[in-house]
């Protein structure tokens, strides 16, 4: 109840005041997030398997579509294939990739929900780690990515606890 003794003004403009003020205190700002499979394979699935010629060709290619797209911050986990696949964004951007372990997915998130906002994120996963950090985010399920499947590229919009999720494929460099 806004009192009676304030000049008429202020009694009609303090509730739109407040509307406004807490509605933006309480806002978050909106989040990127670029999750993308590591690229081909060099051969099998043990962690010290890096990409493949293929696999360097599409890595190039994803330098190449994220390199005006404002990232900010580039995610891989321990597995090397992961940091080759973001090398070259990395080198274009100068940016230097933080490794969060491939198990740590909750760490992930919460770096991703409190980093800072207007740029974008890149993550670069695994067929397993990807769908399950999206997620996380709110953006819901997705199809589980297939073995032989690396052209996959999820753009996450966060926006508080809310997300949406475009699903793109990006070609590489094999016949």
């Amino acid at each position: 109840m806004i009192p009676h003794s304030l000049p008429r003004i202020f009694r009609l403009a303090l509730p739109i005041f407040l509307a406004v003020w807490s509605s933006g205190a309480s806002a978050q700002p909106a989040r990127t997030v670029i999750l993308v499979r590591h690229a081909e394979r060099a051969g099998g699935t043990s962690p010290d398997v890096g990409i493949s010629e293929a696999g360097r060709c599409r890595a190039e290619v994803l330098a190449g579509m994220l390199a005006d797209a404002g990232v900010a911050q580039i995610f891989t986990s321990e597995v090397g294939r992961t940091q080759q696949t973001a090398a070259p964004l990395a080198k274009k951007l100068n940016l230097h990739p933080q490794v969060v372990q491939a198990k740590d997915v909750d760490g992930l998130v919460a770096k991703l929900r409190s980093g800072p906002a207007g740029g974008a994120f890149l993550v670069v996963g695994h067929s397993n780690t990807v769908p399950e950090v999206i997620e996380r985010l709110g953006g819901g399920a997705v199809a589980p990515i297939g073995d032989s499947e690396y052209d996959r590229l999820f753009i996450l919009t966060l926006n508080g606890p809310q997300a949406t999720v475009v699903t793109l494929r990006y070609k590489g460099c094999a016949p």
